[in-house]
């Protein structure tokens, strides 16, 4: 295992629906815990494939950048994870069990580097469940790993 990025924190409201049928709600998270995150637009859902760009202007994980995505889900589902780019990227899943202003109780899901030899992608499967909110923290495996990615959430 690489490390824990368990500091992942999104603020995204609105809703979205899911292949899985019903609305996904995304309810508000206090903004002060957020501040020092790399979260990116919107909440994903199962059925989409996100892109971001890794560099160094993202937040710093202290061996490589990283960006957040809030992911939930509108039944309980096991959910696959596919990050694709032309660096070696790094996946990382959480849950968020509780928080406060001030804090956040999160525990690590799974996480991954290399889905096979050779390949450098990462490609993660987690049990979900729902009106939970969860975060999937894409990195690169060093500082030198940056560029344009994409992650398949299917």
């Amino acid at each position: 295992m690489k490390r824990n990025l368990l500091l992942a924190l999104a603020l995204l409201a609105g809703c979205s629906k899911d292949s899985s049928g019903p609305s996904v709600d995304f309810p508000a998270l206090p903004e002060n815990l957020l501040s020092a995150f790399c979260v990116q637009t919107g909440g994903a859902t199962v059925g989409q494939t996100k892109t971001g760009t890794l560099s160094a202007g993202d937040c710093d994980a202290g061996d490589s950048y990283y960006e957040i995505w809030r992911v939930r889900v509108a039944q309980s589902t096991s959910v696959t994870f596919d990050a694709n780019s032309g660096f070696d990227n790094y996946l990382e899943v959480a849950r968020l069990n509780s928080y406060t202003s001030s804090s956040a109780n999160i525990t690590m899901l799974g996480e991954n580097d290399d889905r096979a030899t050779g390949n450098f992608n990462a490609l993660l499967t987690v049990t979900l469940e729902p009106g939970i909110d969860y975060f999937v923290v894409v990195s690169g495996y060093d500082y030198s790993e940056t560029g344009s990615y994409s992650l398949r959430i299917r």
